[in-house]
């Protein structure tokens, strides 16, 4: 796992130097990014786990090449210390840790008319542990992650003083669980079918954008992003009425239309001035897949149709505040999902169908204060609450009923 993350790292750093100019031809490069490191704890369905932290950070390496182009590197790590409910492989899973790291090289080059053109390259490796005493590494649901995109942007005007930024983007995405090579031990017994498929999870996704965003008067953006995501699974199989597999591999179509917008208020003078604002964010979304269920457990030896087949739709508000006295900033918000299988059937504890088609609401609501103390330090403090509950009591295959809530406090560094 380190000698390939090395790997990608040494590639991409290579072709950013191999592609700029000497240093008698450009501006030497620039480091800038942001460190955050917390402390606190967290509560998963009324159990309190141990202290524990969370840790993220981003950093961008950029070098012009010239006035109108240049050339950026950059790289994330996060650390996840606590119980979280990750959707990997049609529905929710529970970990204990989760550990991603992502490098990528992206160019810039800028045309006339506010026009520009953005090629990337990245690698994105996701390490789980679902239990404390798991190695690193050796997680099930581990994956890597290979990208390429390029997007096009504009920047110009609607009318005479409205700016506006839109862009078309065209991702591709090679996703490799290193570890999972059968489905079996998390859809049941029904593939103890012949030839089901052995790398059942690794995809090939070729994604579509489209973005604008617009400053608005008086203080207020407004957004608009949609995407669709061709997904070709490499390996998976698609299972008939009679719990036999097809020679016809598996392909899912997802898509997604958010809409956002924020407005900055007027100062209010209390307090030494604060500076309020809102903002709002609407996602719909919806997935379809040829892959169909057959549940080969005798008592019930039924076959479902569409199973990963959902509509989805978000809406979360927030607000925030900054102390101009003090630059101390305050974010507060929630969100509200609710999520529809056209296919899946709600079950009850002992397997059995309710004959409903399966729902899940979820209710989130999070916190966030920040302080600076000097030198591009932060004081930090953050906490969430959240609850996720569906018409079914079956729980041996995903997670859909949970709750939790967390608080971190820590520092953050901004250079």
């Amino acid at each position: 796992m380190n000698r390939s993350l090395l790997l990608a790292s040494a590639l991409a750093a290579s072709l950013l130097l191999c592609s700029s100019p000497s240093p008698a031809q450009s501006s030497p490069w620039r480091l800038q990014g942001d460190i955050d490191l917390m402390a606190g704890q967290y509560f998963f369905n009324g159990s309190a786990g141990s202290i524990n932290g969370y840790m993220s950070a981003d950093l961008q390496l950029m070098r012009p090449q010239s006035s109108d182009s240049g050339f950026y590197f950059t790289g994330r790590s996060a650390y996840t210390g606590f119980k979280q409910v990750n959707e990997l492989a049609g529905g929710g899973t529970l970990f204990q840790q989760s550990l991603d790291n992502v490098v990528g090289a992206k160019w810039i080059k800028r045309f006339d008319g506010g026009y520009s053109l953005k090629p990337r390259l990245g690698v994105h490796s996701q390490l789980f542990r679902e239990t404390v005493d798991e190695s690193w590494g050796k997680g099930l649901y581990d994956l890597w992650r290979y990208e390429a995109g390029v997007v096009l942007e504009r920047k110009t005007r609607l009318g005479l003083g409205v700016p506006w930024t839109y862009q078309f983007s065209l991702d591709l995405y090679y996703t490799r669980y290193t570890r999972f090579k059968s489905l079996a031990t998390q859809f049941g017994t029904e593939l103890a079918a012949p030839n089901p498929g052995s790398r059942i999870l690794d995809t090939v996704t070729t994604q579509l954008g489209y973005r604008s965003e617009f400053e608005l008067p008086n203080f207020v953006s407004a957004w608009v992003f949609y995407s669709i995501s061709f997904v070709n699974f490499t390996d998976q199989k698609v299972v008939q009425t009679q719990g036999q597999y097809l020679n016809v591999l598996r392909t899912d179509a997802y898509q997604s239309l958010s809409l956002g917008a924020s407005k900055r208020l007027g100062d209010w003078q209390a307090l030494g001035r604060v500076r309020p604002n809102l903002g709002l964010r609407v996602t719909l979304a919806d997935l379809f897949s040829n892959q169909n269920h057959f549940d080969a457990d005798p008592s019930r030896l039924r076959f479902i149709g569409a199973y990963y087949d959902y509509w989805e739709a978000r809406i979360a508000p927030n607000m925030g505040a900054t102390f101009l006295g003090t630059m101390t900033s305050l974010r507060a918000g929630c969100e509200l999902a609710a999520r529809y299988y056209t296919g899946r059937l709600s079950q009850n504890s002992d397997g059995s169908y309710q004959g409903r088609k399966l729902h899940q609401i979820s209710e989130t609501v999070f916190f966030e204060a920040a302080q600076p103390i000097g030198r591009g330090l932060e004081a930090k403090a953050r906490g969430s609450w959240s609850n996720t509950s569906a018409n079914t009591s079956f729980e041996q295959t995903y997670q859909y009923n949970y709750h939790d809530y967390n608080y971190f406090v820590g520092l953050g560094w901004k250079f």
